[in-house]
């Protein structure tokens, strides 16, 4: 096939790599060198890689353009090629093996020595004998864990019988100030100064997580005393998740009673961090001291200063993957406790998120080896055994990894955290959805229906769904999905069709709130104006669609996981929002949870934004919703008063927040920001960003509004108050300096990720290739699970003539993620570039299975199935390259089929016939013909595109092979008409060479034949040679004479011919 530069360098437009070529000595059907094909010469691969940089939403190019070094021509070995397919095969088959739930699996062989594995023995865990004062703590933690801190609805209350143990005592005061909200009361409580003291038989623990769980392995020597610290993890992620998520403000009214701002700063200043994590977490010394006051009517709130050494700090020790946490996050200490306190009683064999766990089944745990997987503390059998006795830690445990993943930044989840977290959901499913009694139905509803969000959390499509439904099992609900007809507007004459959820509970529900709670929640809606001509809800012509059951709260959050499901189930367009809309229309008939009745407004909120006559309502409700995390004055609260008076007690909100979507407070204020700059309101949009820290977005909403210089001008601005990493490596997008990404990686301990992959950017911007592999490398030892960073160092790699690396680059890429097409033909290419066309042949086979129209990839596949014999797959390679050429332009480089290709199939596939016949293999000659019937059709279809000279004598030796004489002088007559259509042909010593050989080939055909009419005509044109030939010679001395004497020999051979058939 000839290939030059310049078409080499082209990529097409569906593929954003090309391969390396690999040649082959081609099989000539005479002895004579085959002068007019093309020379050998080293093949050109570009690598070309569109990648998205972390720090930024734009699309950057990454441009690769190298010259690979192509292998010799390697001689075809069939049997020695076929043995090395086999053992490809194989292996690239255990590349892609996955677990039962789909997961990729981690390659055993990684890039470099601080990838090897360290092996952990677990611990076993014997059956522990509850005491009566155990029993009584676990009856505690079953009370007010399991109905999530929450007992206002509980009339009964239990039974405490009396107790002189000091622990249990503290589990009852704990229990009752989680019942009333006050979180940080449990947070200063002696349980902490009891738990952390072990602090000073700590050694060798390097991060704040490790000294946790030393303190939770040391303290947690009973039952009671685990139940003891699980009260006070409870209570951190309470208020992390109050801080966060649904509000009020820790302090303007949101814990102990408005007024008492000063004392409550005052408290949250001690358990924020806790003294003893100080130094460890940069706890700024000294600092002003800051006094809340109350706001009046009509101004903002104050929130307290930012320690942002100690911020960064947690923020880093919260860090998975690389991936970093955002930044605008209030009170991250509060997750590191719960999370670190959790993790440890839920799972006490398994190291914290900080080491990457390949493997925990059988009795040992494997972690890929880094620099704190040394500091791994194990369990003892006492500790595992009184933590195995708890009732609530996995479920809680969950709690918190959901959070923890939900808090990162990155594009995709955390896979460390989606393996803890599965493991803790499936241990609750294990422990309450089997065998379960007719009391237990409900809490197995929320462990599915939970287990089910996770899913969704961690962006697993579609695997959610089986849980929503297990947890509707469950509900004691009925659910039907249909249709009536109904109006939608106030001057809406004739009734259409509408989508109706009707849901009517199985048994009677005694779940219920007062009147005066449901006033108080039914303010967060906000109403249209009385000039819309929209009604607030559909209004159904038969009276029986108007009317509702009343639904327990926990129906209403299934009815919420319906409606996600069918978000996630099917493209956002206007019938997925209708029926979204319907059942969101029936969870908010009532009115009986703040946050449950806040998440139905929220979803419809964001299918009214897409709507001219809803948009505004959908805005200002969406700001109201935002507001109620710091109860901020909005247009529905005219005074601070009336902000803390109209808003439920954090208890409330917290009771239900696990069983619904309900995003982050920064995920509330984006969403709102998008939805600004689609309508074109830039700047405000611009100033919510900034809010929360998205500096990508501010500068492009700046960008919209002309005022380039006025985001770098903010960061900077930004960056004398408070620093973050995001915040450097944002500045060092817009100025393109690399200083401030090394002033991101300082600024978060070397665990910023993305960072690395912006200098290695830039080092390859300036081609300084392997600064920029050692960038991207050290991003990877951060965070490994991150395809497109491999694929960045696999192109650099190859560049760089590091084919290893390369190797291990790809195959980390396709293992992540197996629909990367171009990462398969990669892999081709460097097994190409390596003379293993075996194993080169199944990951072409991948990349094509991904994408049929690459036309390079039918190329590498082309010359691969050549060396291994596949004569038929090359054949269907070569079909295909065809159309492809003749669908597209010619712009598009697509060479043509190489002439010794098609020499080798013909000779090839005649060699196969003529042995099977030998050996009178039936099956062996019959899969001859049918690969000689392909080559024919090739042949054909060949001649239909192109008009090379080749291209007959090839087809004219095929049809005389397989005994079609007459069809061999046709093409050989073609062959000869396109020689003399050459100027200045009789001059050309290469091309009479050629003329005299093709009618040689005719006459012998023809004597053969034995047909008089034909051998007269052919001896005509054998005379008509000779005479332009010597015609053309003025000189007659310079004639060749020995071309003459072969063709007056071909002459007269025709002559004798002619009068013995006479």
């Amino acid at each position: 096939m000839n290939k030059n530069d310049d078409d080499s360098s082209v990529l097409s437009e569906d593929s954003d790599v090309a391969f390396a070529f690999v040649d082959f000595a081609g099989v000539n059907f005479d002895d004579e060198e085959n002068k007019d094909g093309p020379s050998n010469e080293e093949p050109i691969a570009d690598e070309s890689n569109k990648v998205q940089d972390e720090n930024t939403n734009q699309e950057k190019s990454l441009e690769m353009k190298q010259d690979l070094v192509s292998s010799t021509d390697v001689k075809l070995k069939p049997t020695q090629a076929q043995e090395a397919n086999q053992a490809l095969v194989q292996s690239v088959q255990s590349i892609m093996n996955q677990d039962e739930d789909g997961e990729q699996l981690v390659p055993a062989s990684k890039l470099s020595a601080q990838l090897d594995t360290i092996c952990y023995p677990k611990v076993s865990s014997p059956t522990v004998d509850l005491t009566k004062d155990a029993e009584l703590a676990i009856k505690e933690e079953k009370h007010i864990l399991m109905n999530d801190c929450y007992l206002g609805n509980i009339d009964e209350k239990q039974d405490i019988e009396e107790s002189h143990d000091e622990i249990l005592n503290r589990i009852r005061n704990s229990s009752n100030l989680l019942a009333m909200g006050d979180y940080i009361e449990v947070l200063n409580s002696v349980t902490a100064k009891d738990l952390f003291q072990h602090l000073d038989t700590c050694e060798g623990q390097s991060s704040v997580v490790q000294q946790i769980r030393h303190c939770v392995l040391k303290y947690c020597t009973s039952v009671s005393k685990c139940v003891e610290v699980e009260l006070f993890a409870a209570a951190a992620l309470n208020l992390f998740m109050q801080s966060n998520y649904t509000g009020p403000s820790l302090h303007h009214g949101g814990l102990i009673r408005p007024g008492k701002e000063e004392n409550t700063y005052e408290t949250l200043e001690l358990v924020n961090p806790h003294p003893v994590f100080a130094s460890d977490l940069k706890v700024t010394e000294n600092k002003e001291k800051y006094v809340p006051t109350e706001p009046k009517d009509g101004e903002k709130m104050e929130e307290p200063p930012v320690d942002l050494p100690f911020h960064n700090a947690v923020l880093a020790e919260l860090s998975v993957d690389g991936e970093w946490p955002c930044p605008v996050a209030k009170y991250p200490y509060f997750l590191l406790l719960a999370r670190s306190i959790l993790a440890t009683l839920a799972q006490p064999n398994r190291p914290d998120w900080s080491h990457y766990l390949l493997n925990d089944e059988g009795d040992q745990i494997v972690v890929r080896k880094t620099d704190t997987t040394s500091c791994y503390e194990a369990p003892s059998q006492v500790f595992v055994s009184c933590a195995n006795a708890l009732a609530c830690s996995s479920i809680w445990s969950g709690r918190a990894i959901v959070a923890h993943s939900r808090l990162l930044q990155g594009d995709e989840p955390a896979m460390t955290l989606w393996k803890e977290a599965k493991a803790t959901f499936d241990s609750s499913v294990a422990k309450y959805c089997t065998n379960i009694p007719d009391d237990g139905r409900s809490l197995a509803c929320k462990v599915f229906l939970e287990y089910g969000l996770a899913e969704h959390h961690f962006d697993r499509e579609k695997m959610g769904k089986p849980l929503f439904y297990r947890a509707l099992e469950f509900s004691g609900l009925d659910v039907e999905v249909t249709g009536a007809e109904g109006r939608r507007t106030k001057y809406q004459q004739k009734a259409t069709a509408q989508y109706l959820v009707k849901a009517k509970p199985t048994s009677e529900n005694k779940d219920t709130t007062n009147d005066v709670d449901k006033d108080k929640i039914e303010k967060q809606e906000i109403r249209f104006e009385e000039d819309t001509i929209l009604l607030d809800k559909v209004k159904y012509v038969e009276d029986d669609n108007n009317v509702h059951f009343e639904l327990n709260l926990m129906q209403q959050t299934v009815l919420l996981a319906l409606c996600l499901d069918v978000k996630n189930d099917n493209p956002m367009d206007g019938l997925t929002g209708e029926q979204m809309g319907a059942y969101l229309e029936r969870v908010l008939q009532q009115h009986d949870d703040w946050m449950v009745y806040a998440s139905g407004l929220l979803e419809r909120a964001w299918l009214e934004s897409e709507r001219n006559h809803t948009r505004e309502r959908a805005l200002l409700q969406l700001q109201a919703l935002a507001d109620q995390h710091t109860n901020r004055l909005t247009l529905t609260q005219s005074t601070f008063k009336a902000a803390v008076e109209d808003s439920a007690p954090p208890q409330e909100r917290l009771r239900n927040i696990h069983y619904i979507v309900y995003p982050p407070r920064w995920g509330v204020l984006r969403d709102l920001a998008e939805r600004y700059a689609k309508i074109g309101i830039v700047t405000s949009a611009a100033e919510i960003f900034e809010e929360i820290e998205l500096w990508d977005e501010v500068v492009e909403c700046y960008r919209r509004a002309g005022k380039e210089k006025k985001a770098e001008e903010i960061v900077r601005k930004r960056l004398t108050e408070a620093e973050t990493p995001r915040m450097w490596a944002a500045l060092g997008d817009i100025t393109g300096d690399k200083s401030y990404y090394e002033k991101a990686l300082e600024v978060s301990n070397g665990k910023f990720s993305s960072a690395h992959v912006a200098l290695g950017q830039y080092y390859h911007d300036k081609g300084q290739l392997k600064e920029a592999s050692d960038q991207f490398k050290m991003a990877l030892q951060i965070k490994p699970l991150t395809p497109q960073v491999w694929f960045r160092l696999g192109a650099l790699s190859m560049r760089l003539d590091e084919w290893e690396t390369a190797l291990q680059a790809f195959t980390e890429v396709v293992q992540q993620e197996p629909e990367e097409g171009d990462a398969w033909a990669n892999v081709a290419a460097i097994h190409m570039h390596n003379k293993n066309p075996g194993e080169a042949y199944p990951a072409l086979n991948e990349s094509l299975k991904l994408n049929r129209n690459n036309w390079r990839v039918w190329v590498s596949k082309l010359y691969t199935c050549m060396d291994l014999g596949k004569y038929d797959e090359a054949i269907q390679a070569c079909l295909t390259l065809i159309d492809l050429k003749a669908k597209r332009n010619e712009s598009e480089g697509i060479p043509p089929i190489e002439e010794k290709v098609v020499r080798a199939l013909v000779g090839k596939s005649i060699q196969g016939y003529d042995e099977a016949v030998k050996k009178q293999d039936m099956p062996a000659i019959d899969s001859a013909k049918r690969t000689l019937s392909r080559v024919r059709d090739l042949l054909a279809k060949m001649q239909s595109t192109m008009k090379e000279t080749w291209l007959f004598e090839v087809t004219a030796h095929f049809n005389e092979c397989i005994g079609r004489a007459d069809q061999a002088i046709d093409e050989l007559m073609k062959e000869y008409r396109s020689l003399v259509s050459f100027r200045g042909w009789e001059t050309d010593s290469g091309m009479i060479v050629r003329i005299c050989r093709v009618l040689t080939q005719i006459s012998e055909l023809n004597i053969e034949e034995g047909d008089v009419a034909n051998l007269k005509k052919f001896k005509f044109l054998v005379n008509g040679v000779i005479k332009r030939f010597k015609a053309a010679y003025f000189d007659e001395s310079k004639i060749p004479t020995d071309r003459i004497v072969e063709l007056e020999k071909i002459l007269a051979d025709v002559e004798a011919a002619t009068q013995k058939q006479i």
